[in-house]
């Protein structure tokens, strides 16, 4: 296993603490306001779950698209968009994920600050120039949302901007206790199978931090759902890479990846979750918790 590329520990060093964080909770979907405290919209579950553990009790953070809700090709509805009116900002995770953000203003009058959350994270480009969105699958990535939110928020709302500064740092010292752990796990690996494979190219970033091969049935079947043919050609390639586990990404996935994992002779490694987070019961329910949860899955399955 390749030793991470980036130590979280020295990004800290490094000065990235420039603003605040508490244990991420869970924001919850777009329905009528509860609250007179400032609203903030976020793009999606993960990035929502940041938001709110760096806005805590001081904000109201919501997500429009939820918890085990697929981030992609998702154009609001207009009940996704109610409450747009007394917002005061909205933060979305770039690189082309979001279309429907540049319509905002026309479809829903919202005039205030928009803040890409992945701004100063280098982007993985996929045949040479179009970037990978799937920012939220490494630590250093969720690192560079919290940095970005805390400074959005103490810019917009400088009253408060030591109690969001305290909240960052607490989040940070999270992820970097998690970042940690997951590389210990790693590291105590023997095996000499680690081409994980999966349904969709989600974990690009993850395999850049961690030093883990993904291999994408997507992308192997040109991004369809692979006839017969097609997927015995698949299983042919998985079997010659000689992998060494095939993860689900949610119950549509279980027929496919659980005939491969028989097929190839790869071990089945059980569930990632790449665009979003669980319910709040399940293994998932935090951005760090995701993190955590993906890396012991993984890890799992490379011990065997």
């Amino acid at each position: 296993m390749r030793p991470a590329r980036r130590d979280l520990l020295t990004l800290l060093a490094g000065g990235m603490l420039m603003a605040g964080c508490k244990p991420a909770g869970n924001a919850t979907p777009l329905p009528k306001p509860k609250s007179d405290r400032p609203l903030v919209i976020a793009s999606m579950s993960v990035l929502a779950d940041v938001a709110q553990a760096i806005g805590g009790d001081d904000l109201e953070v919501r997500s429009i698209i939820g918890p085990d809700q697929s981030a992609h090709h998702h154009d609001p509805s207009p009940k996704d968009l109610v409450g747009f009116e007394r917002a005061s900002l909205v933060i979305h995770v770039g690189f082309k994920l979001e279309g429907w953000v540049a319509r905002l203003p026309e479809s829903t009058g919202y005039r205030g600050p928009i803040v890409q959350a992945s701004e100063s994270i280098a982007p993985i480009l996929v045949q040479g120039t179009i970037p990978d969105p799937h920012t939220w699958q490494s630590f250093d990535g969720l690192l560079r949302y919290a940095r970005t939110i805390s400074k959005s928020y103490g810019e917009i709302w400088p009253h408060k901007a030591e109690a969001f500064r305290g909240r960052f740092v607490d989040f940070v010292q999270q992820l970097a206790a998690a970042r940690e752990a997951a590389s210990s796990a790693l590291a105590t690996l023997s095996s000499q199978k680690t081409l994980l494979v999966v349904p969709h190219n989600s974990f690009r970033y993850l395999g850049r931090e961690l030093g883990l091969e993904f291999l994408a049935v997507s992308d192997l079947a040109g991004g369809t759902q692979p006839s017969a043919q097609t997927l015995a050609g698949l299983i042919d390639q998985i079997r010659q890479a000689d992998a060494a586990a095939c993860f689900i990404e949610g119950p549509g996935d279980e027929r496919l990846m659980g005939e491969i994992a028989r097929e190839s002779g790869a071990r089945l490694g059980g569930r990632l979750y790449a665009d979003a987070l669980s319910g709040p019961d399940g293994p998932a329910a935090t951005s760090i918790a995701m993190l955590t949860h993906n890396v012991t899955t993984i890890a799992n399955a490379l011990r065997g």
